[in-house]
């Protein structure tokens, strides 16, 4: 006898139930979405998943690499012009084909970087890819319309501050004090570097301290001969001398005489740094046929940049108007940075910068 089959109980049939509506909502809601997210106009063609843009070159990286190497050939800023990564060398004078490999080729050592030397005057690099030419190209010469000399007064002092100026581009004048802590390092180096060399003698002044080895307005004249022969064995390297202070000294015309007669017989010569103006050596330096020449502009009575900038601009005045002019300065901290900025722009405006043996015994002074 078969048994009869038990029926669903009403609580089966409602899960049931809700089970069946859930999976109708779930269709429904399913196709308004596939529906709503087609685009209304027709079907876009397939697309290739973008691939991520290829980097930039780090152009500011690789430009002071190259600014290092020729910073180290000693090109100025001034005279270095990007043009995308062609880069443009005008310097004063073109460095040797062997000075521009050297300089490059420790950029070579880099990871990454290709140096290839195309000629005297082309180099060519590759970093990360990136092609760059260098070519160097001598400035077009600028018609000389003035000379300048600049003497830098009181070395002896500091080596570290000798070394900053030497590296100047310019062909200034040193004056080294006969008894400061590196009086003899601070000659020697300078003259190895090229630049002329001045004794700068100590005199009596208006009261200040000029220092050991002085010179003063009581002192014989004889015995002033004396302490100028010493302090020149001290710097042996001098070509010749300027005062250091002196507006008394420089008033006495037999002391004047004394010394001139020292460096007539030493074949040097004799700048007046002139700290007054009833200075004697002019007419002194002519009586005994001396070389001889005047400061004409101080350039840091005030040591900031500013004022220091405007002196040198009196300096270019004087020289445009006479053909020629001579300025003093010190190695104050401004004074080196100042210098080191100006000086080398001066000679695109055809100011020449030169000795100040150069200049001495010229007319009109």
């Amino acid at each position: 006898m078969k048994r009869p089959r038990k029926r669903k109980t009403p609580r089966k049939k409602v899960i049931v139930a809700v089970a069946g509506s859930l999976i109708v909502l779930a269709l429904v809601v399913s196709g308004i979405l596939l529906y709503t997210s087609r685009p209304s106009g027709p079907p876009e063609r397939p697309t290739r998943p973008e691939t991520p843009a290829a980097a930039g070159p780090v152009i500011v990286g690789e430009e002071l690499l190259i600014k290092g190497c020729l910073f180290d050939l000693g090109v100025p800023r001034d005279r270095v012009r990007f043009d995308g990564r062609t880069v443009h060398v005008s310097p004063d004078k073109t460095p040797p084909a062997e000075k521009i490999r050297r300089a490059f080729a420790e950029l070579g050592r880099e990871e990454g970087v290709r140096v290839a030397v195309q000629g005297p005057t082309r180099i060519s690099l590759t970093m990360d890819g990136h092609d760059w030419d260098i070519f160097f190209e001598a400035a077009a010469p600028v018609k000389t319309r003035a000379r300048i000399a600049v003497i830098v007064d009181d070395m002896g002092q500091d080596m570290a501050v000798a070394r900053r100026l030497a590296a100047i581009r310019a062909d200034l004048t040193f004056a080294v004090m006969p008894h400061e802590p590196h009086t003899a390092d601070v000659a020697r180096y300078l003259q190895r570097q090229g630049r002329e060399v001045l004794l700068h003698q100590p005199m009596e002044g208006s009261g200040k301290n000029p220092g050991p080895a002085a010179i003063y307005g009581s002192t014989d004249p004889l015995e002033a001969a004396a302490i100028l022969e010493e302090s020149l064995e001290l710097v042996p390297q001098a070509k010749g001398v300027n005062n250091h202070m002196g507006s008394v000294v420089t008033r006495d015309r037999q002391i004047m005489e004394a010394l001139f007669t020292v460096l007539k017989d030493r074949g040097l010569f004799f700048i007046d740094s002139l700290t007054t103006g009833s200075s004697v050596c002019r007419e002194t330096a002519q009586a005994v046929d001396l070389p001889f020449g005047a400061r004409d502009v101080f350039l840091d009575n005030e040591p900031s940049a500013g004022y220091i900038s405007g002196q040198i601009e009196d300096l270019v005045t004087v020289a445009l108007r006479r053909g020629w002019a001579i300025g003093i300065c010190h190695p104050h901290e401004a004074t080196v940075e100042t210098l080191s900025r100006e000086i080398p722009r001066l000679a695109a405006r055809g100011i020449e910068v030169v000795r100040v043996s150069t200049l001495v015994d010229m007319p009109d002074q």
